[in-house]
């Protein structure tokens, strides 16, 4: 995908081309510092994918959607550090709304997000079952992991596997109520799993954000029991925490507010 960034701060700029650079099939076209220059470049250069500051020297990232073409709206991530615009960025037609200071995480989830809405331009898949190890590629549209189950290999695509759990030198996928086995670890496929959406939440456990149905709050020290859509219920380790809420927004609640 082809990227336009917007944003007026030189630091953010910069990290947000570094969050594009860790991330394969993403290439900055453009970079505009205002809302007008904002405009004038997504009619110049089309970017597949538009990262849009919500407050910019000259207007707000809002006036900027206004003034976009519909396909276009669809096609912009709006960065606020508020909290609060995010319903009010989808309803301008944004496809997604990231809070500042951006997190890799959330990041690497959002691109994955504009790549299944059509984002991304077309390119041929292709996959290799010589080996239930390999990974083809990086995570991501294109890539597959390959999992064996009765003595048969299955290529699997990431963003549909629910979930990884170590089982001694193997480990398992697990993707509709169906289980495969690779010979693997957790700690090799968990940077190579996070573009496609995966937090560790246990020593032996990777999640995919999108299996997930609603999260209950356990205890006070921070563990979190996952339901997935497929009904299975997950827990996580109170050392994740940090990595867990970094990723999702999830916070106790004081029962007077």
């Amino acid at each position: 995908m082809n990227l336009l960034i917007v944003e007026d701060e030189p630091a953010t700029r910069t990290e947000l081309m570094s969050l594009c650079g860790s991330m394969p099939g993403l290439q900055v076209v453009g970079e505009a510092v205002t809302g007008a220059r904002a405009i004038e470049a997504a009619a110049a250069l089309r970017p597949d994918l538009m990262l849009l500051d919500a407050d910019l020297p000259d207007m707000s990232g809002f006036d900027v959607l206004r003034a976009l073409r519909r396909q276009q709206q669809r096609r912009t991530i709006l960065l606020t550090p508020n909290a609060h615009d995010a319903a009010r960025a989808l309803a301008a037609g944004a496809a997604d709304c990231l809070l500042k200071p951006v997190s890799r995480p959330a990041f690497c989830v959002s691109i994955l997000r504009a790549r299944e809405s059509g984002c991304a331009r077309p390119v041929p898949r292709r996959f290799s079952l010589t080996d239930p190890r390999a990974i083809v590629g990086r995570a991501g549209a294109g890539s597959f992991l390959v999992g064996e189950r009765g003595h048969r290999l299955y290529p699997l695509d990431p963003l549909e596997v629910d979930y990884v759990r170590s089982a001694g030198n193997y480990v398992t996928y697990h993707r509709a109520g169906i289980e495969y086995i690779a010979r693997d670890s957790i700690k090799r496929l968990e940077p190579v799993l996070a573009p496609a959406g995966f937090m560790r939440i246990e020593r032996s456990l990777l999640l995919n954000v999108r299996a997930i149905d609603y999260a209950e709050p356990v205890g006070r020290r921070g563990s979190f029991v996952f339901t997935l859509t497929t009904g299975v219920s997950l827990q996580s380790g109170q050392g994740y925490r940090d990595t867990i809420l970094a990723t999702l927004p999830l916070r106790h609640r004081s029962p007077t507010h």
